[in-house]
């Protein structure tokens, strides 16, 4: 049975080296710092909703190699729904190769593998349209107008996270479809032309019929649905590895809001998740749990008690049915 959650998008194999200085043309340099992890935009969303205690369904595609099955094991293992990944003979699991430096300058290579027939996967699934909610992490056009097709036909919740090379995608068409948008302040100038400043992004989210979801680093986040306006600062930790963090956020903005409908209340959410992420290393390595989230909020004196109660609540209608 697919889960409440239906995230379509790239899983990964990501490899992160920190150097003391960008290499040139030719140049070879030693790291001393590097780390390899599961990775991609989708599968970090679909392991960080799962630890949240939502059943998540992941559509992707791996390579039938060491990588892709280590990979479709470790998504089993975190509670994900893996019956819609799949494995493609004669093709590599893609890779994700971040080198960065102490100024944060950085280089990346990513070789996408099996993730290039993602688009095709999403046409040979039927029972998606059982979800509540389907996240987009990407820019894939024809994926993107399928999910849109199906959604409009299933009343289904279509949450948009397009990434840094979503230039080309037609967001006229695409956002008149489109409950929640993830972004960034870059994407935000580059695919918008808009400034994040309060009259510009609540002029922007009166354009179409949901939410914007502005994701700010170190600034915190903002999201307006044109009316509502609000805003959560970061919580301070210590940074480890930033990777992965907007995955994890978007998971717990949509998981709280999903159950409250209270956009501050799902940004405070959301802030938490990706600051407790970034404090290990690798994308999916320092995602909490919803009790962790929990006790962390509660340290900062901010409850998310409606969100705590439908899960409760589920757990005990769950228990009663079984008892019958």
């Amino acid at each position: 049975m697919v889960g409440e959650f239906v995230v379509l998008g790239r899983i990964n194999i990501d490899i992160d080296m920190r150097v003391d200085a960008i290499p040139k043309k030719n140049e070879h340099v030693v790291c001393e710092e590097g780390h390899i992890s599961f990775g991609g935009s989708a599968a970090n969303f679909a392991a960080q909703a799962s630890r949240l205690g939502v059943k998540t369904t992941l559509v992707s595609c791996v390579g039938d190699d060491p990588y892709g099955h280590l990979a479709v094991k470790e998504m089993a293992r975190l509670g994900v729904d893996t019956t819609c990944i799949l494995v493609l003979e004669n093709q590599s699991t893609g890779l994700f190769i971040y080198t960065h430096d102490a100024a944060e300058d950085w280089l990346v290579v990513a070789k996408p593998g099996a993730n290039k027939f993602l688009e095709k996967r999403l046409f040979e699934e039927e029972n998606l349209v059982e979800a509540q909610v389907m996240h987009l992490a990407g820019s894939f056009p024809l994926m993107i107008d399928r999910a849109m097709e199906l959604a409009t036909n299933h009343g289904m919740i279509i949450s948009l996270d397009p990434g840094r090379v979503a230039s080309k995608l037609d967001f006229m068409r695409i956002l008149k479809h489109t409950d929640l948008l993830f972004i960034n302040q870059d994407e935000l100038k580059e695919y918008f032309n808009i400034q994040p400043k309060e009259p510009e992004l609540r002029a922007f989210a009166k354009t179409f019929p949901g939410i914007i979801i502005l994701k700010m680093g170190e600034k915190g986040a903002i999201a307006t649905d044109g009316f509502e306006y609000c805003t959560s600062h970061i919580f301070e930790v210590p940074v480890v590895d930033t990777m992965g963090a907007g995955d994890s956020f978007a998971a717990g903005f949509i998981t709280a809001w999903i159950r409250s409908e209270n956009i501050e209340q799902a940004l405070n959410m959301a802030n938490a998740v990706a600051a407790m992420t970034i404090t290990k290393q690798g994308a999916q390595n320092g995602q909490p749990t919803l009790e962790e989230v929990a006790r962390f909020l509660r340290q900062h004196d901010i409850s998310i008690e409606p969100v705590l109660k439908t899960f409760k609540t589920f757990k005990t209608t769950s228990k009663k049915r079984k008892g019958k």
